[in-house]
């Protein structure tokens, strides 16, 4: 019998909810012998209809299991197959709502996915502007983020493919396709990722005052033994077998990174050895056009440059000031066999300022940093809170600012962990110029 609870949820936001549901599902129902792109449309429009549920909803696909959804998916699968989409969520309690609706979104996912070969999605059809997103497809389901139940839809909603807005909080994102072949890139939890530091480096900066603030550039590092550390590096990185290599924010400079590349680049075909899939020598401040930016140049192995970012939070302190340098405007994404990365610098993606990155459904973050232990406390919460909300797992390479560590340390690492916060930035230390971390469990 129908209590207080229940007759209060016709009237507030569920009810509202339902209602604009009750309205997409009615246009749906009027499509026969859908394909790709009816089907696909559909899948964004579910997808968005779903993330606006409201808690009650989010909450009931959380208490789900695999085998509720998963027999929810398979009821619609016919119906799916010859193009129909007829649904209702009219009379349904939230719980009812959560695994018809998450069920429809699964056998949608799952159709684009046993079609491919007949209905295939090229990287140059990825960006969907008329429907404000990207949509994505993958390999199959990401062995990062095994689906189960707890978790949120914004966790295993979507198995085969990934829907991400095309603006976050007024940042563009970019996607670039970036397969390779290497052995260990379908499966994350394999990978290696190699995070490479510096002894005795010293910035050199240069100061001006703007508008009454004083402001720094960094125009040179002193590193007498960085040319042979980074030669180490990456022979180390090629001998672990590492996916990734990143060094920290604002220590390789551009002679430097030439040499890194050039390594890359000369390396005999006949090796044996796999070359990383993505390599991230740092990141420098470089002029471009009339202005500065804090930029990350983003290699393959082979020493193809596959994208730039551009810090978007300036660094600031009461001893160098600001950093002067002109915000980026945009997000970037690397769409691997396995994964999907995504690529920021030090503040970006830190609890001190307020992020776009927390919004950003990707499989792994990159982050060369510089900072001190608070930062790196930052990247541990924003690690924390995108492993929570999309399984996320966060790579941070963090060298000491102008002010050293007492305790030996050369840097401070945040590896992949499922638990970023489980561990002090102090225990987080690396004191040799090389280390390679496997996927933290």
């Amino acid at each position: 019998m129908p209590g207080p609870a229940d007759s209060r949820l016709k009237t507030t936001e569920f009810g509202k909810w339902k209602k604009a549901a009750g309205e997409l599902a009615q246009s749906q129902a009027s499509m026969t012998h859908a394909r790709r792109d009816e089907l696909r449309k559909a899948l964004i429009e579910l997808d968005k209809l779903f993330r606006k549920a409201p808690p009650s909803v989010y909450k009931a696909y959380r208490n789900l299991s695999e085998r509720r959804l998963e027999e929810s998916a398979r009821s619609f699968g016919d119906s799916v197959g010859e193009g129909r989409l007829l649904w209702s969520v009219s009379e349904e309690t939230p719980e009812q709502v959560a695994v018809s609706l998450g069920g429809l979104i699964r056998a949608i996912d799952r159709v684009l996915l046993e079609r491919r070969s007949q209905w295939p999605i090229a990287s140059g059809e990825w960006r969907l502007e008329a429907l404000g997103c990207w949509f994505i497809p993958r390999q199959g389901v990401s062995a990062g983020r095994p689906a189960r139940r707890s978790q949120a839809y914004s966790k295993r909603g979507l198995l085969f493919h990934r829907i991400l807005p095309t603006f976050i909080d007024g940042y563009a994102v970019e996607v670039v396709d970036s397969r390779t072949l290497h052995s260990a890139a379908q499966d994350p939890t394999n990978w290696k990722m190699g995070a490479c530091l510096f002894e005795a480096l010293k910035l050199e900066a240069e100061f001006a005052t703007v508008d009454g603030d004083k402001r720094f550039i960094v125009s040179g590092v002193d590193a007498p033994a960085a040319g042979n550390a980074v030669l180490l590096q990456m022979a180390n990185a090629l001998q672990e077998n590492c996916i990734a290599i990143v060094w920290p924010e604002l220590t390789v400079p551009p002679g430097l990174r030439e040499k890194i590349v050039k390594f890359i680049r000369e390396r005999d075909v006949a090796d044996p050895l796999e070359p990383p899939e993505i390599v991230i020598p740092g990141t420098w401040h470089e002029v471009a056009g009339k202005e500065i930016v804090n930029r990350a140049r983003i290699y393959d192995g082979y020493g193809e440059e596959r994208l730039v970012y551009d810090k978007i939070a300036p660094y600031a302190d009461d001893d160098w000031g600001i950093e002067n340098i002109t915000a980026g405007e945009r997000m970037c994404v690397l769409a691997t066999e396995g994964a999907l990365i995504g690529v920021a610098i030090c503040l970006d993606f830190c609890d001190v300022c307020d992020t776009p990155f927390r919004d950003l459904d990707v499989d792994v973050m990159l982050v060369p940093s510089m900072g001190n232990d608070r930062t790196m406390q930052g990247h541990q919460t924003t690690a924390s809170q995108v492993e929570v909300k999309f399984g996320t797992r966060s790579f941070v390479v963090q060298h000491p600012t102008h002010n050293r560590y007492g305790d030996g340390r050369l840097g401070t690492i945040l590896p992949l962990l499922k638990e970023p916060n489980a561990v002090s930035a102090r225990e987080l230390g690396q004191k040799t110029v090389w280390t390679a971390y496997k996927w933290g469990r």
